[in-house]
């Protein structure tokens, strides 16, 4: 593209507001965490059916629910770190667009690994599924971050304690994520545990890996 005065100006590079994406990544939430619940399939029993045995059938949905609840929760974790990065994002261009879109692409991919992992909740294809899903959703978020920081979009004044504080919380999920794909193929409930003690252990690993103030040293006395 050439503009009037000759000057050749690439689009890709063209700083971009961040408004529109934030609206868009909203929306593709929205109705993925909605689409999950839609997973959970309501027991096809009669009118007639006597309520001991209705409450049975009940009581035999609690992996759908369970899976139903990690789900949504953690959709909305993402959808937290992701509204986190974009206050401190001041701008974007054509490519952090594009990692957004892919990243929301896994977003949508949701319902359905969370259904799979409901309907199949001891086959190891449906733990990879999930855990990968997830896996994806943290890389994606993670290389949105870097490439972000990396050509100085984010805001000027942000420390670099900020910045590593971002990144550490960022990398949570996806390490979670990927211990749990392997332990899957030993026992698929290992997965699980492995993935509830790396988050429950975040607080920890945060501090342990927060860069550490230099001390300051006394001045000498007079």
């Amino acid at each position: 593209m050439k503009p009037a005065n000759g000057t050749r100006v690439r689009l890709a590079g063209v700083p971009l507001g961040k408004a529109r994406i934030q609206s868009l990544s909203d929306a593709v939430f929205a109705v993925a965490m909605t689409l999950v619940i839609l997973q959970v399939k309501i027991p096809e029993v009669s009118g007639s059916t006597a309520s001991s045995e209705l409450l049975a059938r009940v009581g035999e949905m609690w992996p759908a629910f369970l899976v139903f609840l990690a789900t949504f929760l953690l959709a909305g974790a993402f959808w937290y770190l992701q509204h986190l990065t974009f206050h401190f994002i001041r701008q974007t261009n054509h490519l952090l667009i594009w990692l957004n879109l892919v990243f929301l692409l896994f977003v949508g991919v949701l319902p359905l690994s969370s259904g799979m992992l409901s309907r199949f909740p001891n086959q190891p294809v449906s733990h990879f599924f999930y855990f990968g899903n997830l896996l994806a959703l943290g890389l994606m978020l993670n290389w949105h971050w870097y490439y972000a920081v990396r050509h100085y979009m984010v805001d000027p004044e942000l420390g670099v304690e900020v910045t590593h504080r971002v990144s550490s919380r960022l990398r949570i999920l996806p390490s979670a994520c990927a211990l749990a794909l392997p332990l899957a193929i030993i026992r698929t409930d290992l997965s699980f545990y492995a993935f509830l003690w790396v988050l429950l252990l975040e607080p920890l690993i945060e501090h342990w890996t927060r860069p550490r103030k230099p001390r300051r040293t006394p001045a000498p006395e007079a």
